[in-house]
């Protein structure tokens, strides 16, 4: 009888040997179930972060402000006879497009006029809106007298008459600045060049997913903001016969 007890209890100590050398991974079950949920969302929020991250990039540098520098000297070097006019001419005109609404946007900024550079609150829009109008309108002017190249008096007028209808929807919707900005300068650097700068309108296509992952924007008011200022670059050209 002691003899067979003993077996018994050696068997015992056996199988819970056996049990405890197995790994906790391996183990299936609910309790591993909590473990990987937490995993599942860890990846998920990480994928979030690098997506916010490689919007905001994008939209930086797709930005107003950015994409008007190359965009000017493009246009203003289009069939271009003579290199260093052009170039005063872009300078003056980035002035007037670039450079002074984005000083008076960082000034408004500073005095607490405008929460942030991007205009992210709708009712704080109208009045760097209005100041650029106003400096467009002058640009205009001094292009005209001072007989600068064709190319130049048409981007400055269509993006007169661009952020004059921007504001206007502005005032009851947050359309989308940076839409139509690219979508404007796509669709007229597509015009003067051909179809070599048709691949621009991808970077469209980026600057709008940007401002939605961004949530800057809603998809609705990124394809209005394109669809805006490309049909009013097309039906510019056309009427003018550039």
């Amino acid at each position: 009888m002691k003899l067979q007890q003993q077996e018994r209890e050696e068997e015992r100590h056996s199988i819970a040997a056996a049990f405890s050398s197995i790994p906790l991974t391996q183990a299936k079950g609910p309790l591993t179930q909590p473990l990987a949920g937490a995993q599942v969302g860890s990846l998920a929020s990480r994928s979030a972060g690098q997506a916010q991250r490689l919007a905001r990039g994008i939209s930086i540098v797709l930005s107003p402000a950015a994409i008007s520098v190359p965009f000017v000297l493009l246009v203003a070097l289009y069939r271009s006879s003579s290199l260093w006019p052009a170039l005063g001419f872009a300078l003056l005109t980035l002035g007037f497009v670039c450079a002074g609404p984005l000083l008076y946007v960082v000034l408004s900024l500073r005095l607490g006029l405008v929460s942030d550079l991007d205009l992210t609150r709708r009712h704080e829009r109208w009045h760097p809106f209005l100041f650029c109008l106003l400096s467009y309108g002058l640009g205009l002017l001094f292009l005209l007298l001072l007989h600068a190249p064709r190319s130049l008096e048409l981007i400055l007028g269509l993006t007169l008459v661009v952020g004059l209808l921007l504001l206007v929807i502005t005032l009851w919707w947050k359309i989308s600045i940076h839409a139509a900005a690219l979508a404007g300068a796509a669709t007229v650097l597509t015009a003067l060049y051909g179809l070599i700068f048709l691949p621009s309108f991808l970077l469209l296509v980026l600057v709008c997913w940007s401002r939605v992952v961004l949530g800057r924007h809603t998809l609705a008011q990124v394809v209005s903001g394109a669809l805006l200022s490309i049909g009013l670059a097309v039906g510019v050209l056309l009427l003018i016969g550039f």
